[in-house]
């Protein structure tokens, strides 16, 4: 597989946050997808930013551009902030969650 598209469009999605801004962490959720290096932190942002760390080692893995789906599934226990919904419905809309 080569590697250069994924880098590209991870390039094009971090470009994207700096600009919408990457915002100040308001929940962070334990993720175990039982992957080989073990469970992540999925810290998420006022501004609809996801930002996905390895539990244990602390590092950064990627950072995403929240879905509708995606807060309401953090969120399952209670209610997704309206405001953190309609940034999440505005980013889909403007096809942000594509880079």
């Amino acid at each position: 597989m080569d590697s250069r598209h994924y880098m590209n469009d991870r390039e094009a999605r971090e470009a994207l946050i700096k600009r919408i801004g990457e915002g100040k962490i308001i929940k962070s959720v334990r993720v175990d997808r039982g992957h080989r290096n073990g469970a992540e932190i999925h810290h998420i942002t006022d501004n609809g930013i996801i930002i996905v760390e390895n539990e244990r080692t602390k590092r950064m893995i990627t950072k995403l551009i929240a879905r509708p789906g995606q807060i309401a599934r953090y969120y399952e226990q209670g209610k997704a902030p309206k405001e953190l919904m309609r940034i999440a419905r505005e980013h889909q809309t403007n096809n942000y969650n594509n880079y």
